[in-house]
């Protein structure tokens, strides 16, 4: 599987939240907790982050974005992913508030981190989503994300991701044909979190 991850981001309405929800089939819905690290120095920077996701009766990952660019709406970022039951006391069970880039991280993630200039990343909070997955036959499937933010506004997204570009522009259409509230979003969750929290 490519390293690369390319998504395509839409802002609805919760009304039509609901309405791309209840129109496809639902492949699974989940509660995830997300947790977020960064160096302190990197912050204000255009670095990427790295997170912890921990989910509802499931396994947590550690994982780490970077920003490679853009195609048009569709963002790539370079994502790389390790098992938190797989890394060491700094990360599992639970993260610490302060994580040494060279103890505990996968090394393909520290390498990243260290040509990034990071050092100990410094936990910085937290949101609290609700993911669901929804799935059109012939077309594909979305994630529907009902994100909690630092300041208690509540965000309705539905995410694309997938190699295709001509995939995103279909899932695109047929969200905005059942949603007309959709509107493209060049935000990523992390920015969102860092306003929100005071840290943009």
């Amino acid at each position: 599987m490519s390293p690369i991850e390319r998504e395509t981001k839409l802002v609805v309405s919760e009304r039509d939240f609901q309405r791309v929800l209840a129109d496809g089939q639902l492949l699974e819905s989940t509660d995830q907790l997300n947790i977020y690290f960064q160096d302190p120095g990197l912050i204000g920077k255009r670095s990427g982050y790295f997170r912890v996701r921990l989910e509802a009766g499931g396994g947590g990952m550690a994982t780490l974005k970077i920003p490679v660019g853009w195609k048009g709406v569709m963002r790539e970022m370079l994502e790389l992913e390790h098992p938190l039951s797989e890394a060491g006391p700094s990360l599992s069970p639970r993260p610490k508030r302060w994580i040494p880039v060279g103890d505990n991280l996968p090394e393909v993630i520290a390498e990243h981190l260290r040509a990034l200039g990071a050092s100990r990343l410094r936990r910085l909070g937290w949101m609290r989503n609700h993911r669901s997955v929804v799935h059109w036959q012939g077309l594909g499937s979305v994630e529907l994300d009902r994100t909690v933010l630092p300041d208690g506004a509540v965000l309705y997204e539905v995410e694309i991701e997938g190699p295709s570009e001509e995939q995103h522009h279909a899932l695109v259409a047929k969200v905005k044909s059942i949603a007309p509230s959709a509107t493209i979003s060049m935000i990523g969750k992390y920015s969102r979190f860092k306003e929100a929290a005071g840290l943009a």
